[in-house]
């Protein structure tokens, strides 16, 4: 998607960006921020869980431990999904050309220092890495309560990383409709059923998330949350 398909898309949400042909600028990051900042109009109950555990097979207690171990159960922060916004993958979307004039959102290798601890720091990289190219910006950051990258967006049944994280910015619940098809998409369903949480973890985090114990995390949230 290019940024005069973007401002299509924005401007039949009803917003105002920049002109055509006009340089990415404050028109543009103003109408993003706004057309995603919609939810959270509708929050995850039991029922809901329980229904998509169904579904899938699997204990709700399952689905509430990547809840509360991806999003720490925030989901939404001032109305906008939370995000964590991944340099290093922006990086490798963009062959890594942005590297030297853009390093705080463009970095060759994984940096922990280049992730801002407040949320208003996340989406100046994310609103900055668009400007510079529209489908890696999106693709690169993390979105929600299940925080799935927005490169994983056709198996999570959207048609751009624009329209992932327009998605991920209704309710909680097309978060978990996204969760779901992520889970089917990638063979993960299996782990989950076995609370295999290292075999989980590795596919839905990559291979560096013993780093972060992810793991151990996941089955620890799986027995607070009374999974068996």
């Amino acid at each position: 998607m290019d940024l005069t398909t973007l401002r299509r898309r924005l401007a039949e949400l009803g917003q105002r960006p920049g002109a055509d042909g006009a340089p990415f600028g404050a028109a543009d990051r103003s109408a993003i921020l706004t057309a995603l900042t919609d939810g959270p109009d509708y929050k995850l109950g039991d029922d809901d869980v329980a229904d998509a555990a169904d579904q899938i097979k699997v204990e709700p207690a399952a689905i509430w431990a990547v809840w509360d171990v991806e999003g720490s159960a925030a989901p939404f922060i001032d109305g906008r999904p939370t995000i964590l916004f991944e340099p290093h993958r922006f990086s490798r979307a963009t062959g890594h050309r942005y590297d030297v004039s853009h390093p705080t959102i463009s970095s060759r290798k994984w940096n922990r220092k280049l992730y801002p601890a407040k949320q208003v720091g996340r989406w100046t990289q994310l609103l900055d890495a668009v400007a510079l190219d529209v489908d890696a910006g999106f693709a690169s950051a993390s979105y929600g309560g299940f925080q799935i990258l927005g490169e994983n967006f056709e198996v999570c049944g959207a048609t751009s990383p624009w329209s992932f994280a327009w998605q991920q910015a209704q309710t909680e619940a097309d978060q978990l409709a996204a969760f779901l098809k992520f889970v089917q998409g990638n063979g993960l369903v299996g782990a989950l059923r076995r609370h295999d949480w290292a075999a989980f973890a590795k596919g839905y985090n990559g291979t560096a998330y013993r780093e972060n114990r992810y793991d151990e995390r996941l089955a620890a949230a799986f027995v607070k949350r009374g999974g068996a």
